[in-house]
């Protein structure tokens, strides 16, 4: 009996410690579990909030190919007035630097986005160092494009990226970060459309942008969103972008490239304003989200502070998006 009495409480002793030991075995293996999601969340966050440095920004649209205006949110820049070409069915928000017919304006634009392109001297002596070249845009005008600057002169290099939406911009901010090692290396993108037709108030438009991307860029483009409203609120959604951006509120300017979408993110205190710009642009389709970029691209380079950009795509989803100057992430 004294036996027992004097082995009971060694097994207590060990059934406790074998138990503490458990406790700290799961305690040691949830830190480490919580350690590796937080540094996997913090990976991801900072993945997303890579930017594209975009040193300059061109653009051509019903206000012509005048860059002043373009700037400062095309508030002092006059109302385009509505045209009609031959063949086409209703009136529209026309380029006045082309006057090709309704079926041949794409590939119009391309050549004359390309002669414009080969006029600047930002470029002159850079296109031996140009990686890649982006565009957005269908095959026929991305063709007019490149054969337009292979007669001027320009070989280009034979990296081709597609821009289509923001999932391509995504592979184009990863592949810049992943592919362009030198100071001097740059991407080209670009691109045109023109919408034939748009239903509704809201007239057809077209369109043209350029951005020479580099690390010299004067002003960041973040990655942008869209809206699932099935698995998201507005107000998450600009909160989302706003940390992308490495700011505690909603953009001191923000535009909107169409009614739609400067509705959607109000609640979210992404207000665009005045600065809701359908009619000086018109129905761009999958090309707004990227006009809206480059005019936020050149607010957040002339006024010095962050600027946000909504619009609808071509399938009518709402994207939401910001550009910083360069040093504010």
């Amino acid at each position: 009996m004294w036996l027992w009495s004097a082995v009971l409480p060694l097994c207590w002793a060990l059934a406790l410690a074998l138990r503490v030991l458990a406790w700290q075995i799961d305690l040691f293996g949830n830190g480490v579990y919580h350690r590796t999601v937080d540094a996997s969340v913090q990976r991801w966050w900072r993945r997303r909030s890579l930017g594209l440095p975009v040193q300059r920004v061109w653009l051509i649209g019903p206000a012509g190919d005048v860059q002043e205006n373009y700037q400062g949110l095309m508030s002092g820049t006059s109302l385009p007035k509505p045209s009609k070409l031959r063949e086409a069915s209703q009136v529209r928000l026309c380029c006045p630097l082309s006057l090709n017919k309704n079926a041949l304006r794409g590939p119009a634009l391309a050549r004359y986005l390309a002669r414009m392109t080969l006029e600047l001297p930002e470029l002159k002596e850079r296109w031996p160092t140009l990686r890649g070249v982006a565009w957005m845009g269908d095959e026929g005008s991305q063709t007019a494009f490149t054969t337009a600057l292979g007669k001027g002169g320009v070989v280009l290099p034979e990296v081709r990226l597609s821009l289509g939406d923001l999932t391509d911009l995504d592979a184009l901010i990863d592949a810049f970060y992943h592919d362009c090692r030198d100071k001097d290396d740059w991407v080209l993108c670009a691109g045109v459309m023109s919408v034939e037709s748009a239903e509704g108030t809201v007239l057809p438009g077209e369109a043209g942008f350029l951005w020479l991307v580099s690390w010299q860029g004067r002003q960041v483009l973040h990655r942008g969103e869209y809206l699932n409203e099935t698995h998201q609120t507005a107000i998450g959604l600009c909160t989302q972008m706003q940390r992308y951006a490495g700011i505690d509120s909603a953009p001191p300017a923000c535009l909107a490239m169409d009614k739609e979408s400067q509705e959607a993110f109000v609640e979210g205190g992404w207000s665009a304003g005045e600065h809701q710009l359908a009619r000086h642009w018109g129905l761009l389709a999958h090309i707004a989200p990227f006009i809206g970029m480059s005019l936020a691209l050149l607010q957040a380079g002339k006024a010095g502070q962050p600027c946000g950009w909504l619009s609808q795509d071509g399938n009518k989803r709402l994207a939401i998006g910001v550009a910083v100057p360069h040093g504010n992430e």
